[in-house]
Formats: structure tokens, sequence, C-alpha cells
């Protein structure tokens, strides 16, 4: 996998052929924290529970727009919003790993 999430026993992650959907954020205003773990993403970032909360607002937003074509992200960003949505509920940090 390319990046690992890893919640209490909980793991998620973002493939190699999901990472197109930083391409469709890539430096847009209304997506500063999708942005953030881009730019954190091969450093491992430590994703708290008040990120995971922005970060399932901006999936929400984002999950609208995806194209037609890239049907695979709309089912990665269903795969990340209970897995966000968990690490705020529980106010638990998310570790992550990339290769």
């Amino acid at each position: 996998m390319a990046f690992d999430m890893y919640l209490d026993d909980k793991r998620e992650f973002i493939d190699y052929h999901e990472e197109g959907i930083f391409s469709l954020i890539n430096e847009d205003d209304n997506y500063p924290r999708l942005n953030w773990v881009w730019q954190e993403y091969y450093d491992d970032p430590v994703i708290e529970p008040n990120v995971a909360n922005e970060l399932v607002h901006e999936l929400i937003a984002l999950r609208s727009e995806i194209p037609k074509d890239q049907k695979h992200l709309v089912l990665l960003i269903d795969r990340l919003l209970p897995f966000f949505s968990k690490g705020f509920v529980l106010g638990k940090a998310i570790r992550s790993g990339s290769d």
C-alpha cells in the first residue's frame, strides 16, 4: 500500500492508484487539510482528531466533485469517511506510514 493509516486495531489506506485524489485538490484553498496530508504524505503524519474532523468535511465536499470516470475515488472517500470520523469521535490520533 502507498499510504497506511492506523487507529487502534483499525487500518485504512490510500493505494497507489488512488493518489489521483490529490491531483483533484492540489493547491485548492477549499481543501487545506487534504493538501496538508499530501504535503506530509511521505513524512508519516499524525492526524489529530480535530484534523480528522476537518478531513471528513472536506471529503464530503469533494465527493460530489469527483469526475464520473474516476469512480474509484468515490469508493476511496466512502472508505475514508468513517475511518476519519471514528478518529474524531474517539478523540484519538491516526498514525500513518507511507512507502
